[in-house]
């Protein structure tokens, strides 16, 4: 087997677990970011705009040859317009921290945990910014400020069958509990998850193909001791080919995710505001379809511009056949890699983003948005 084609494969298999692969680094790498999302809407969705400003910072710090420390956490601001009314969330977010070990040049082995230093507990203003957020379609990088603590453990591992790298991981998360609400007294517990993935690639001449398979589950959310939300379960499925054009990579890639019916748990009240029983309701069940190119264009000088555009299609069918909330997306520009001051990378990026979500009538509500960032990275 030869070292690029298990290194990939271990890549692919552990992409979809959170750890990061590349093998310990002598060299600490510190990167910052700000990144802007935001939207108009026509009228329909229940909002006439949205966005989300964010500012991640992120630290790579290896301890010795086999061991590397990663943390990350970001500041972020979002804000919803609603009825010609800003609703607004902003502050900290979680802090995620994870020890990665190269137990042998095929394995990986990954504690992570999340620090709640993000504020979980959201009033009815901020609950306005946190569910439009929360619409996949629409790819915020982040929904909320805090979801509780968490801890997660990964392991993968690589081999070659044939002329093919086979990279296997799992992963295996425990959440904590939190208040969601600062309106209610309520104590929140999201479900546990466990991941599996299965990676593969070949390299085709100077190519490499490569393709990978997810499968997500979960324990049931609980509110107060009680069973309130069954997740679905969740199955997602990618591929990507990289190949030289000119003086650069290209690569296409596909992805398709599907999020299977969950079972909702609401208490049924009488006149006086009493509990008297409860009822499960089943939950729409969605898929999410993305695919796309990432190029290398070069422009004299030096220079070089990343071409990225992708098309992402959303699916989402309620259990009584309706597709409200269904929609298409793209999303087309690019980023221009710098060395600035001779030591630091900078990559300026900017998307335009135009698409439509069905609206509670099914009606196709259409979207405009832009996306813009720059992230520097420094390594000593």
């Amino acid at each position: 087997m030869t070292a690029r084609t298990s290194r990939l494969a271990l890549a692919l298999a552990v992409l979809a677990t959170g750890v990061l692969t590349a093998p310990a680094m002598a060299q600490r790498t510190i990167g910052v970011a700000a990144h802007y999302t935001g939207y108009s809407f026509d009228e329909g969705l229940g909002a006439e705009a949205a966005q989300l400003l964010l500012y991640p910072v992120a630290l790579r710090l290896p301890l010795g040859d086999k061991l590397r420390l990663d943390v990350s956490s970001a500041w972020a601001q979002g804000k919803v317009e609603r009825d010609g009314v800003q609703f607004t969330l902003q502050g900290v977010t979680d802090t995620r921290v994870k020890l990665s070990y190269n137990a042998t040049p095929w394995a990986l082995v990954s504690v992570g945990a999340t620090l709640p230093s993000g504020d979980a507990t959201n009033d009815a203003e901020e609950a306005v910014v946190t569910s439009v957020l929360a619409t996949d379609l629409l790819g915020f990088r982040e929904a909320t400020l805090g979801s509780g603590p968490a801890l997660t453990t990964s392991v993968a591992t690589a081999t070659r069958i044939g002329a093919w790298g086979v990279g296997l991981a799992g992963a295996y998360s425990v959440r904590g509990e939190f208040e969601p609400s600062a309106d209610a007294d309520l104590t929140y517990r999201p479900g546990n998850e466990t991941r599996i993935r299965v990676g593969l690639d070949r390299n085709i001449g100077t190519n490499t193909f490569t393709a990978g398979a997810t499968f997500r589950t979960y324990t049931a959310d609980q509110a107060r001791g009680r069973n309130l939300f069954q997740a679905g379960n969740r199955f997602r499925v990618d591929a990507t080919y990289a190949f030289r054009a000119g003086a650069g990579v290209w690569t296409i890639y596909a992805a398709d995710v599907i999020r299977e019916n969950g079972d909702l748990t609401l208490d049924i009240v009488d006149a006086v505001g009493s509990v008297v029983g409860d009822t499960t309701i089943v939950t729409a069940k969605q898929n999410l379809a993305v695919a796309g190119f990432v190029g290398s264009v070069g422009l004299g000088g030096g220079f070089v511009f990343r071409p990225h555009v992708d098309f992402r299609y959303q699916k989402r069918t309620e259990p009584d056949g309706a597709d409200r909330g269904s929609g298409w997306l793209v999303a087309a520009g690019g980023d221009l890699p710098l060395r600035v001051f001779g030591a630091y990378d900078f990559f300026p990026k900017a998307r335009i983003l135009v698409g439509s979500i069905k609206d509670v009538n099914g009606v196709g509500v259409r979207l405009l948005g832009a996306e813009l960032s720059g992230t520097v990275r420094w390594s000593f």
